[in-house]
């Protein structure tokens, strides 16, 4: 490490750290590494003080800060931060870009937020920070990166167990003293946004069926093809529906809505599943998801599929017989 980033902070008489920009003169300061005493030094104080610097009283063999040392910092300042914004119920932005597709993507860190612990144990992971949600569980897994990446075992477990990992990378003491710009600008999130990236098909968001509800009233107007937002309640919606999607809101609906019928609407610009009631002639009206009476039913798009099944096999058998001048049996 260069010798002008050897002490950028130290210990306060309360064991906590403190940043060089935030120390004061007449404060006793340590050593974060051996614990002796330091001398709070401006910038221009001695001929290698071209920046403000924490320096031992007496001669010392101590080297300065370690990794674990820095990792601590880093760690017990994010902490802090996400602590404050918690209690004051302030929002947390964070920026990042997708390595796949390249689109950069603006979320909330807080939106479910509700607690944050450091070092809590998950068995096979053991996040640097974490943030809970109401049900008290992890939401989002916060690692600070120096020296040691994030281990691959340990990026599966948070995919799998549908956790936001949020990495962090420190390359340099001098970046400990804006830790708030490195929680907002993240060197990297495993969350894509871009319903056409191949990285949502791979990482932790999870495809679902969602309902659409009328914005005047507590009806449900259509059902939906999405992924689960980590960062909100609101999910990604757009994706169009596969046959097996198909399957699922039919269960769907005669587990939940008994009585309603589903039409499929192929529209390109949002394709979705929208249902109406039996007993009703008119389903409640919502933006572009109005039903439209004409759509054919299930069974009837079933029955004219197997028409023009028939109709094509039909078909080409009457243009081989006419080639082979063959004649049409009665």
């Amino acid at each position: 490490m260069e010798k002008m980033l050897l002490n950028p902070w130290a210990l306060d008489e309360n064991g906590n750290f403190v940043s060089i920009e935030h120390a004061q003169k007449n404060q006793e300061y340590f050593c974060p590494t051996c614990h002796q005493p330091l001398t709070y030094r401006k910038k221009g104080d001695g001929p290698r003080a071209h920046q403000d610097h924490f320096s031992h009283k007496s001669k010392s063999k101590c080297t300065g800060p370690s990794e674990s040392d820095i990792h601590k910092f880093v760690k017990q300042g994010v902490f802090e931060i996400l602590q404050s914004a918690i209690e004051n119920h302030r929002d947390l932005p964070v920026s990042w870009t997708c390595p796949e597709c390249g689109m950069i993507f603006k979320a909330n860190l807080l939106k479910k937020a509700k607690s944050v612990q450091m070092e809590k144990d998950l068995d096979v992971a053991r996040p640097d920070v974490a943030l809970f949600d109401e049900n008290v569980n992890v939401v989002v897994a916060i690692e600070i990166v120096f020296t040691h990446d994030v281990e691959d075992n340990t990026m599966r477990f948070y995919d799998d167990n549908g956790i936001v990992l949020v990495r962090i990378v420190v390359h340099s003491a001098e970046e400990c003293n804006n830790l708030m710009q490195k929680l907002q600008y993240p060197d990297s999130v495993n969350v894509c946004f871009n319903k056409s990236c191949p990285r949502c098909q791979s990482t932790r968001l999870n495809r679902g069926i969602f309902a659409l509800r009328n914005e005047n009233s507590d009806g449900i107007v259509g059902l939906a093809v999405g992924f689960s937002n980590p960062f909100g309640d609101e999910p990604i919606l757009g994706l169009r529906f596969t046959e097996q999607d198909k399957l699922n809101a039919i269960t769907i609906t005669q587990k939940q809505w008994p009585g309603y019928q589903l039409h499929f609407n192929e529209a390109h610009e949002f394709p979705h599943a929208v249902f109406v009631s039996q007993q009703q002639s008119h389903a409640p009206s919502q933006r572009s998801y109005r039903p439209r009476p004409h759509y054919p039913t299930l069974e009837q798009i079933q029955h004219q599929k197997q028409v023009k099944a028939i109709r094509r096999s039909y078909a080409i058998r009457s243009k081989s017989t006419k080639k082979s001048g063959g004649k049409r049996r009665g």
